[in-house]
């Protein structure tokens, strides 16, 4: 059966609590700045992919940081059913 689904994308450039709430999600650090999520450090134009299987769905909640100076732009895109 194939299932529709929506990639929301949303950028965030302050540090805060995200819900996952998705199937997958990609975080795309677009900044100068070092982004972190919970412990993964993100330099720039690095990315971290979280995937899930199928029939599955993450209800977490993730902390995003940044450091260093300079512009925070932490891109973050999510699929969800």
């Amino acid at each position: 059966m194939i299932r529709n689904y929506t990639p929301v994308f949303i950028a965030y450039n302050t540090p805060q609590s995200i819900p996952t709430d998705c199937n997958s999600i990609i975080f795309i650090n677009l900044g100068t700045t070092t982004a972190i999520i919970e412990n993964v450090s993100l330099a720039p134009s690095q990315s971290f992919v979280i995937d899930g299987n199928e029939n599955e769905y993450t209800t977490a909640t993730l902390q995003i940081n940044f450091t260093g100076a300079g512009q925070n732009n932490l891109v973050v895109v999510k699929k969800i059913f």
